[in-house]
C-alpha cells in the first residue's frame, strides 16, 4: 500500500509528498473551494541520472490511477529485455500523437513504422536493408502523399514498372508498403488498409520464377574438399563449412570464437541464426573426428577459429563471406564447371546425399540444416535435437567427402 491517503485533495501542506516507489504528489496551493492543487511526479533513476516525468494534474488524476501509471513507467525502465528511459519514450508517444492529428504523407510515416519494426528484424533491419525497397522504389512516387489518400491504383503506378523486371525487389516493397500503412492505422490514422492486397491483385502474376543457388552435386563434393589445403585459414573454413553440411550457414562459422567448442560439440548462439531473431535455444553441432582436426590445427590468439589476415595490424577481426566464396570461384574457373556454384550451395548438396543414402532420416538431416523441423504444436512436445544421431550422419558426411564410402563409422567413446 502506498504512504499517501485516499482523499489527497484534503492535503494542506505545499511541496512534494511521497507515496513510494517514486510516485510523489506534488502540492502547489489551493483552488477555491480550498482543494489541493498540484500534479504527479514519478522520480526515478536511468544509468545513474536523475529524472521528473510528469504524470498529470490531481483534479484529472486519481491516487489509484497515479499509481498504475507510475507502476506502468516503472516496468518500462526495469524490462530486462529492452529497457527504455521513460522520459524519452512518452516524449516520442507524444511527438507521434501529435503528427497522427495531423494529415500526414507516408514519407513521414515510413521511418516511425521502421522504428517499430525494427527491433524484430536482424540487426535492426540493417542486415536486410528492410528500408531500402522503400526507398527507392515507393517513395520516390508516393512519399507526398498522404497516407490517408493512397489508393491501390496509386501503388500499381508506383510498381508497375519493376513488378515484372525486378519481380523480387517489387515484392518486398509491397509487402513494405503494407507494414507502414498499417502502422498509420494503428496511430488512427483512416488508412485503407485493402490497398496493398487490391493492388497486387491489380499487379497480376510477375512471371517470376525462383532460382535457388547453384549447388554442386553430391558426387562431385569429394574433388572440390580434398583440393583446398588446411593450412590456408580460408580454405580450412570451408573444409569446416563443408563438414557441417553448410547447417549454420556462413556468418556463424565465420564468427566462431574458440570458446564455442567443449565436449564434442559447437554451441552456436540463437541469436545469429537465420530466422532466430529474438529467440533464446542455441544450436547444437556436433564435432565429427574431421572437424576435431581442423580445429587441432587452428590457433587462438584472437579469440576466432578463422581469423582474418588482417587481425594482427588492428583488433581481432573474422574472415568475409567473400574470401570464402573466392575460393570457390576460383575452383571454378579452374575447373570450368558447367555452373558457377556457392558455398549456400553446399547445404542443398549436403541434403541431396542424405536423401540417397536414406530417405528415412529426414527428421536428422533436416535439423542438421538448423531446420525447424513439424508445426509449432508438435514442436512444443518433440524436442529432441538429434545430436548423437546428427553425429552419426556427419561422421558418414565426413567419410563421403574425404573419398570414403559414405557408409556408417561408429564413434570410438
Amino acid at each position: 500500500m502506498g504512504k499517501l491517503a485516499t482523499n489527497i485533495l484534503r492535503i494542506g501542506k505545499t511541496g512534494k509528498h511521497s507515496d513510494g516507489g517514486g510516485l510523489y504528489l506534488l502540492i502547489t496551493g489551493r483552488d477555491r473551494k480550498n482543494r489541493a492543487k498540484g500534479s504527479w511526479i514519478y522520480r526515478y533513476t536511468y544509468l545513474g541520472q536523475r529524472y521528473e516525468l510528469g504524470l498529470g494534474s490531481v483534479q484529472n488524476l486519481s491516487l489509484a490511477n497515479a499509481r498504475v501509471e507510475s507502476e506502468r513507467w516503472r516496468d518500462l525502465k526495469n524490462d530486462k529485455r529492452n529497457p527504455v528511459n521513460p522520459i524519452d519514450e512518452k516524449r516520442r508517444m507524444e511527438a507521434e500523437l501529435q503528427l497522427s492529428r495531423n494529415a500526414l504523407t507516408l514519407a513521414e510515416i515510413a521511418p516511425l513504422a521502421f522504428d517499430a519494426l525494427k527491433g524484430r528484424l536482424k540487426d535492426d533491419g540493417e542486415a536486410g536493408r528492410w528500408f531500402s525497397p522503400l526507398r527507392l522504389h515507393v517513395l520516390p512516387f508516393l512519399g507526398e502523399m498522404k497516407i490517408e489518400d493512397i489508393h491501390q491504383r496509386d501503388i500499381e503506378r508506383a510498381l508497375r514498372t519493376i513488378w515484372q523486371t525486378k519481380a523480387p525487389t517489387a515484392e518486398k516493397a509491397l509487402h513494405r508498403l503494407g507494414a507502414v500503412m498499417k502502422h498509420g492505422a494503428a496511430m488512427g490514422l483512416e488508412v485503407n488498409l485493402n490497398a496493398v492486397l487490391n493492388a497486387r491483385q491489380l499487379l497480376g502474376h510477375s512471371g517470376h520464377t525462383v532460382r535457388h543457388h547453384p549447388a554442386l552435386p553430391w558426387q562431385d563434393i569429394p574433388e572440390l574438399y580434398q583440393s583446398l589445403e588446411p593450412v590456408k585459414t580460408v580454405e580450412r573454413a570451408l573444409m569446416f563449412y563443408i563438414l557441417t553440411g553448410g547447417g549454420t550457414r556462413l556468418k556463424p562459422l565465420r564468427q566462431a570464437r574458440i570458446d564455442q567448442f567443449s565436449g564434442g560439440v559447437w554451441t552456436v548462439e540463437g541469436e545469429v541464426l537465420k530466422g532466430r531473431r529474438g529467440r533464446e535455444e542455441d544450436f547444437r553441432v556436433p564435432i565429427t573426428s574431421e572437424m576435431q582436426s581442423l580445429l587441432d590445427r587452428s590457433e587462438t590468439q584472437t579469440g576466432y577459429l578463422f581469423p582474418s589476415p588482417r587481425s594482427k595490424t588492428g583488433r581481432p577481426l573474422a574472415i568475409s563471406d567473400q574470401a570464402i566464396e573466392n575460393v570457390m570461384r576460383s575452383r571454378e574457373i579452374e575447373w570450368k564447371w558447367p555452373e558457377p556454384s556457392r558455398p549456400h550451395g553446399i547445404r542443398a548438396t549436403f541434403r541431396s546425399w542424405g536423401s540417397e543414402i536414406d530417405p528415412g532420416l529426414y527428421a536428422v538431416a533436416e535439423t542438421a540444416l538448423a531446420h525447424r523441423v513439424g508445426g509449432i504444436v508438435e514442436r512444443s512436445y518433440a524436442r529432441n535435437d538429434f545430436l548423437e544421431q546428427r553425429r552419426s550422419l556427419m561422421e558418414r558426411w565426413a567419410n563421403h567427402v574425404t573419398g570414403g564410402t559414405g557408409e556408417v563409422v561408429r564413434m570410438v567413446r
